[in-house]
C-alpha cells in the first residue's frame, strides 16, 4: 500500500482562455497539456506545471514503493498550489489497475484525516485501461489544510503498479480537466 505524498502547489485559472464553449473542451485540452515521457511511462501535464527534479529535498520518500514523479504548478493561490505525484511499486503477482486502485482507496479511507468521498467511478485511460477514480476531500496530516484529491492506479503488464494522485484546492467543483490529464498516463 502506498503512503500518499503531498506537495502544496496550484492550478492556474488562466489556463482556460475565453474561447467559446464549443471549442473549449477539445482545443483547450490539447493546448494546455504537454507530453512528458519517462523511462517506464508517459503522461501529459499542464504547460504551466514544473517537474521537481530534486525530489529528495522537497518530497519525503514513501513508506512503500518509489517516488517516480513530482510535479507542481508554478502559481500559488491563497498559499496553495496544485500538484501531481506518481508513485510506483513492483508487484509480486499481477492484479488489475481497477483492483489496485480499490485497495489503495481502502487505505486512504482509513489513513487520511477527515476523509469525505465525493465520488468513486470506473475510469478509463486513453489507451482503454480500466481503473477506478476516487475524488475525495481530506487532510494529509493535522498540519495540512483540507484539500481535494483525485486518485487512481495503473498496473502495467510487467507487474509494475503506478499510483497517481492529484491534489487541488477543496473549492474546485469541476475536476474534468484534471481527469483528462490523468487519463493521458500510459506505460512505455
Amino acid at each position: 500500500m502506498f503512503t500518499s505524498l503531498l506537495l502544496f502547489s496550484c492550478w492556474s485559472d488562466t489556463i482556460e482562455t475565453n474561447k467559446n464553449m464549443e471549442e473549449n473542451t477539445e482545443t483547450t485540452q490539447k493546448t494546455w497539456l504537454r507530453n512528458y515521457p519517462w523511462e517506464d511511462f508517459s503522461i501529459k501535464i499542464p504547460a504551466a506545471w514544473n517537474v521537481i527534479t530534486d525530489k529528495k529535498d522537497v518530497v519525503p520518500n514513501p513508506n512503500n514503493g518509489e517516488l517516480e514523479l513530482a510535479i507542481t504548478s508554478s502559481e500559488t493561490k491563497n498559499g496553495f498550489a496544485n500538484n501531481l505525484i506518481i508513485l510506483s511499486q513492483e508487484l509480486e503477482s499481477f492484479t488489475t489497475s481497477k483492483d489496485y486502485s480499490i485497495t489503495n482507496n481502502v487505505w486512504a479511507e482509513n489513513e487520511y484525516i477527515n476523509y469525505f468521498k465525493h465520488s468513486a467511478k470506473e475510469f478509463t485511460f486513453e489507451d482503454w485501461e480500466k481503473s477506478m477514480l476516487y475524488i475525495f476531500d481530506a487532510k494529509y496530516s493535522v498540519e495540512t489544510p483540507t484539500i481535494k484529491f483525485l486518485q487512481t492506479a495503473y498496473v502495467c503488464k510487467n507487474k509494475k503498479a503506478f499510483f497517481i494522485t492529484v491534489a487541488i484546492p477543496v473549492d474546485v467543483v469541476d475536476t474534468t480537466k484534471y481527469e483528462k490529464m490523468i487519463a493521458t498516463f500510459k506505460c512505455s
